[in-house]
This record gives C-alpha cells, sequence and structure tokens, in this order.
C-alpha cells in the first residue's frame, strides 16, 4: 500500500534538489577529468618537442665545435666538453689564424639552457667573421686578444639579451716562440708546463665580456722556448674532481714530453 507523501512535499524536493546536484557534480567532474587529460596531452606533446628541439640544438652545437685531435702549426691540440644539460653555456674553439699563429679560447656563458647556448651560437659566428675579415684585409682584430676580446663584447651588448661571458683567448706563434693572451674574468686560470720547467697556473686577470661599454684587456705574454703543456678548462672542474683526483689527473695531462695544447672541460657550469 502506497502512503501518500503530499504532507511531506518539502523533504521530496530536498532528495530531488540533492540528486540534481550529484548530476552536476558529475557532468562536471567528467568535464574537468577531459579538460585535464587534453592539458596533459598538450603537455607531453609540448616536452616532446621541446626535448626534440634540445636535441636538434645540440647536435648544432657539437657541429660548431673544432674536431678533436688535431694538429695546428705543429700543435697537437685537443678536447673534451660534458654539458650537464642538452644545451651548454660553455664553449671552446681552436684554429689557425695565420701560417704561424694558432688561436684557442674558452667561454662561459652566463646563465643556463637554450638562451646561453644562443651566445654561443654568436661566438662562433662571430670568430667565423673575424677570419674572413683578415683574409680579405678589412680587420685584423683576431690578432690580438685584446680586440678580440672588445669584438665580443660589443656584439653581446648589441643583442640586447643581458647575458655575459668570461673567457680566456690566447695566441700562440711558432715563430716568436709565445703565448699571448687576455682574460676576460675566466677562473680557473690556465695551467703551463714548461718541458723540465715549472708547472704553474698562469696570471692574469680582466673584466667580464659583455657588461660594460668601454672595458679594457690587458695582453700577456709568456716565452715558450720549450715544448709545452697547456691546460684550460670551465669552472665546473671544482665542482667534480675532488682535489686528490685533481692532482692525479692533472700529472697525467703533464707527464707527457710531446707538444701539445689541450683545451680540457671535464663538465659544463651546472
Amino acid at each position: 500500500m502506497l502512503k501518500p507523501c503530499s504532507d511531506d512535499r518539502g523533504a521530496l524536493d530536498d532528495v530531488i534538489g540533492k540528486l540534481f546536484d550529484r548530476v552536476r557534480v558529475n557532468r562536471l567532474n567528467q568535464l574537468y577529468r577531459q579538460e585535464l587529460e587534453e592539458a596533459n596531452r598538450d603537455l607531453r606533446d609540448g616536452i616532446a618537442e621541446l626535448r626534440a628541439d634540445q636535441r636538434a640544438g645540440r647536435k648544432v652545437q657539437l657541429r660548431m665545435l673544432p674536431d678533436r685531435e688535431q694538429v695546428l702549426s705543429g700543435f697537437s691540440v685537443n678536447h673534451l666538453i660534458k654539458p650537464s644539460l642538452f644545451l651548454s653555456g660553455d664553449f671552446l674553439d681552436y684554429f689557425r689564424i695565420t701560417e704561424d699563429k694558432v688561436l684557442v679560447y674558452i667561454a662561459d656563458v652566463s646563465g643556463h639552457g637554450a638562451s646561453s647556448a644562443f651566445v654561443t651560437v654568436l661566438l662562433k659566428n662571430l670568430t667565423n667573421r673575424l677570419q674572413r675579415n683578415l683574409r680579405r684585409g678589412s680587420s685584423d682584430d683576431i690578432l690580438f686578444p685584446d680586440r678580440f676580446l672588445e669584438r665580443i663584447n660589443s656584439e653581446l651588448l648589441d643583442t640586447g639579451l643581458g647575458k655575459h661571458v668570461t673567457v680566456f683567448v690566447g695566441i700562440i706563434s711558432t715563430s716568436d716562440r709565445s703565448l699571448r693572451y687576455s682574460v676576460g674574468a675566466h677562473f680557473p686560470m690556465p695551467i703551463l708546463s714548461l718541458e723540465g720547467g715549472r708547472t704553474e697556473f698562469l696570471e692574469g686577470s680582466g673584466l667580464p665580456v659583455g657588461l660594460f661599454e668601454t672595458p679594457e684587456w690587458e695582453v700577456y705574454e709568456v716565452p715558450l722556448d720549450k715544448p709545452f703543456h697547456l691546460i684550460l678548462f670551465s669552472d665546473g672542474i671544482l665542482e667534480v674532481i675532488k682535489p686528490k683526483a685533481w692532482m692525479k689527473r692533472k700529472r697525467h695531462y703533464l707527464n707527457s714530453s710531446r707538444e701539445v695544447v689541450t683545451l680540457l672541460l671535464p663538465w659544463a657550469t651546472l
């Protein structure tokens, strides 16, 4: 027997209202779930695209690096670079600029990731341009370490990226048997070892590149009248190699009688 509910119509309205509320909540939950799934798909696609871009950028950076184990004007040159990310702000290059002169430099761009990696492209483009200028006789800036840093400085300021670079640049002359170099706040300083002589850090200091409008850099010179090793490295070496291990590795690179210039980057700046 059915009991009339006319006396409790308010309670019935409450029950029906709660049912409708539950239906609305379920529909909202379904919509939110769909939106979340779409957002996750977009995020996954974006991450995959970013990784693909970073891999492509990494390939470009690797192609900009010089070939390993080269012989330039009688000097054996080698390097090692291991970035902490896909893209690195650490960069190096070495090449012959005249029959008797070889230029080597190592640079560390401030910051991390893609924006710092873009500056390494600028450095490579600039060095290529300066070499072309020398060949056609329009500029000999690349023959002078301080003027080389001045050109990098002006290029960085013109970009407006807010990036600066620490740089060590050296020019080795076979005719003068000397190394002339300038320092743009690079640290640690390179190690020079002369056969039968002392092994020591090079001296020198200077402002970072890309911060000041009219900076000046000093040019230092050391004689290379004996077979030598020259080792350059980024400051990442201080974070990944313990002091005892570093001394052991240093001896490994210096206990050779060959005349060699070694650019060594054990790790990119973290």
